[in-house]
Parts: structure tokens; C-alpha cells; sequence
């Protein structure tokens, strides 16, 4: 009987075992949900009214949530997994490099964030094609294209060259402007044709251009305060041998100097060529001043 009782005691100590061991295996390893995957490559622009003037940006990032939960930001082309399946809503935000840093990253003040209600399928890639405009509360303060004989700048003083109107290199439409400097004629300087009084109270505004260039060149502003005028150098874009969009922070600045009475926009360049024989070449296109009203 002992013995009987041992076998059995044995046998159900085994029984016991395993089935802890199998309850012990779906907690250490509990079955896990298959996520959907949401996959965007391009971001695009629409504009209702002429007086925006071009579609043209630079949307590098995504800021994405579904549901209400943030997913993070994204570089474009790219896919994410998500959790939330079933019927979400996707919120997409684009994003910029200001003042052409990486390391500067926002999210694009002027565009419209763009939702999406979607039926999210565990398993599936589901391919988002954003389409934003311009918020209604954008004032478009400034916009040359180069689209015309004449330009809406005033040259420096000491500017020995001006904007070329010409067809050759072009971003977008018929014309761009084109600054080329050489040894003898080796200095621009243009303003934007008003002095302008900017918001001061840390909201967005942005000079944004298209440019190509083989010569470095500044944006900058000349502080105008009881008559005293003051030069305030921004930024420095260098170089590039494909078009890119630039978007140039003001913000900062008229922020930090409130008691500003006015605000003269400028673009200065000088020849910089290791060979001083080498013609200096920039051109721009699509240049805008936004800020809300």
C-alpha cells in the first residue's frame, strides 16, 4: 500500500509539474498582438489662392499619433507599427529643418495638421498620402518668384552686382533670380523693398526660399530703432549643387530685440572661391515672409 501510495503521490507530483510548467511558459512568454503598420513617403502642399504663392517645401519629418497615442517623428519615407487596430484616427504633422540644421527640427508652423480615419488591419502596411494647406491665420507678407521684369528689392550701397532675371536654372515656373559674383564685381547686398514691423511676441515667422548655389550667402536684418540702424546677421547657408528649400528663422530675433521699431530684410554675399577666377554662382526662387496675422 505504501508503495502504491508513493506511485501515485509520484504521478501527481509529475502531473502538477507539468501543468505549472505549461501555465509558467504562456506567462514567461504570453501570446503577443500583431501590430498594423502605417507607411508614408511624401507629404504635398495645395494653395487655394494666388496670392500664396508656391506649393514648394521641404517636409523632411512626420510627427504621427493614432488614436490620441503619439508614435514619435518620423523621417519620410518611412513605416511604423501600431498597436491600435480597428477603426483610428491618424493626426499628421509636418516637419522642418530650421535654419537648415538638423538638429533643429519643428513642426512646420503654417501648414494644417492632417487627419485621417482609418481601418487599421493587424498585419497590414497601410500607405498615408498627406495633403495639407496653409492655415487660414497665415499673413503672407512678402513673395517674389521672379516671375516678372522687375524684383522687389533694393539694392546696398556698396552692392556692385544685382539680381539676374534668367531661364536657365530654375526651380519651379519660367524664371529665377540668379546673383553671380566674380572678382571684380564681388559683393551684393538686397533688401526687401519695406521696412516691416514683425511680431515680437515669439510666434513663428519665416523668410523661406528655394536655392542652388556654389557660393555661400547670408540672410540677415537691419534693426531700425529711434532712427539708429543696426546690422543683425542670421544665418549662413552654404553651398549646395541641388535645389533645396530653406527656411530662415526671424522669429528669434524679433523676439529677442521687442524694441524694435522696424525690421529690414536683406540677403548679402560676397565672391568666396578658393580660385578667385571662379564666378560665384546663387540662385533663388519661391521666396516668402510668413507670420500670423
Amino acid at each position: 500500500i505504501n508503495e502504491n501510495m508513493k506511485t501515485t503521490g509520484f504521478i501527481t507530483a509529475i502531473t502538477l509539474f507539468f501543468l505549472v510548467g505549461l501555465f509558467s511558459c504562456d506567462i514567461i512568454n504570453p501570446a503577443e498582438d500583431i501590430p498594423s503598420y502605417v507607411r508614408i513617403d511624401t507629404f504635398k502642399v495645395t494653395v487655394d489662392d494666388f496670392d500664396k504663392g508656391s506649393t514648394s517645401h521641404m517636409i523632411t519629418d512626420i510627427w504621427i499619433s493614432v488614436g490620441g497615442t503619439n508614435l514619435g517623428v518620423f523621417t519620410m519615407p518611412f513605416t511604423v507599427p501600431s498597436l491600435s487596430t480597428g477603426l483610428q484616427t491618424l493626426t499628421i504633422a509636418p516637419g522642418i529643418k530650421l535654419n537648415g540644421i538638423s538638429a533643429s527640427r519643428i513642426r512646420y508652423p503654417f501648414y494644417k495638421p492632417v487627419t485621417v480615419d482609418i481601418e487599421l488591419i493587424e498585419g497590414e502596411i497601410h500607405l498615408i498620402e498627406p495633403i495639407s494647406e496653409y492655415k487660414e491665420e497665415c499673413e503672407f507678407r512678402f513673395i517674389e518668384e521672379f516671375e516678372d521684369p522687375g524684383v522687389s528689392f533694393i539694392y546696398g550701397a556698396y552692392s556692385d552686382t544685382s539680381f539676374i532675371i534668367q531661364r536657365d536654372v530654375v526651380k519651379e515656373g519660367r524664371s529665377s533670380g540668379a546673383i553671380f559674383l566674380t572678382e571684380e564685381n564681388s559683393s551684393f547686398e538686397a533688401y526687401i523693398d519695406e521696412d516691416m514691423e514683425l511680431p515680437e511676441n515669439a510666434t513663428p515667422v519665416l523668410l523661406e526660399f528655394d536655392y542652388k548655389s556654389t557660393n555661400e550667402f547670408w540672410v540677415g536684418m537691419y534693426l531700425i530703432e529711434d532712427g539708429v540702424i543696426k546690422w543683425q546677421p542670421l544665418v549662413g547657408i552654404r553651398p549646395s549643387d541641388r535645389w533645396k528649400r530653406f527656411y530662415a528663422d526671424l522669429g528669434g530675433t524679433t523676439t529677442e530685440f521687442n524694441q524694435t521699431d522696424l525690421y529690414r530684410i536683406s540677403i548679402v554675399a560676397s565672391h568666396n572661391q578658393e580660385d578667385p577666377s571662379v564666378m560665384g554662382e546663387i540662385y533663388l526662387d519661391n521666396i516668402k515672409l510668413i507670420h500670423y496675422k
